[in-house]
């Protein structure tokens, strides 16, 4: 594992990124490492961007990722994974994103339209060493709630090689913050994901 292996969340608020940041760091304080974690805000509304660094070593590090140091981004909407890649990613990052949009008001109100998803796979994979999108309309579909993303995501996140995070301790740490069902069954759609 490299020292420190850095995680980046991108979405929007009210999809998770903060809870998501709780339960990786809970996991990796299970397997003995040290995790900080940072988050910052676009705007202090829901539906603004919102970004949650994840730093996970053995030693204690500044909690926001340097440009280029991204070793997993996993972004819960294209367009704010595009936006974070675009500042933080680099020849070592692994995007994983969810392909649901979440319009912003300006989409909504017509002033202007929402980018196409192959010219943000594109330029993701112009950026970032690989890319991973997901369909993740019908793990939501069938939970009958999009509050499952972040589960799903973090599921995905388990089931890559090289990451310095346990599947077994992920799950764990949805269990203890979440207490939910649905999460579990929407984490382990999220592990099979990439097969």
């Amino acid at each position: 594992m490299r020292d420190p292996f850095s995680i980046l969340v991108a979405g929007v608020g009210g999809q998770g990124n903060l809870v998501s940041g709780r339960i990786i760091a809970e996991a990796t304080v299970m397997q003995g490492l040290r995790p900080v974690v940072g988050d910052t805000f676009g705007a202090s509304r829901r539906g603004g961007s919102v970004l949650t660094h994840i730093r996970i070593g053995k030693q204690d590090w500044g909690p926001l990722i340097p440009k280029g140091e991204v070793d997993v981004l996993l972004g819960f909407e294209p367009v704010e994974a595009l936006r974070a890649a675009t500042k933080y990613a680099g020849h070592r990052t692994v995007a994983v994103v969810s392909m649901t949009p979440v319009s912003p008001t300006s989409v909504t109100s017509g002033d202007q339209t929402y980018p196409k998803i192959d010219d943000i796979k594109n330029t993701l994979e112009s950026i970032c060493k690989q890319v991973h999108l997901l369909d993740s309309k019908p793990v939501l579909n069938r939970s009958g709630s999009t509050r499952v993303l972040n589960s799903y995501m973090i599921g995905v996140l388990s089931s890559l090689e090289g990451g310095p995070l346990n599947p077994e301790n992920l799950r764990k740490a949805i269990s203890k913050i979440l207490d939910s069902e649905k999460d579990l069954a929407a984490f382990d759609e999220g592990t099979q994901a990439l097969l």
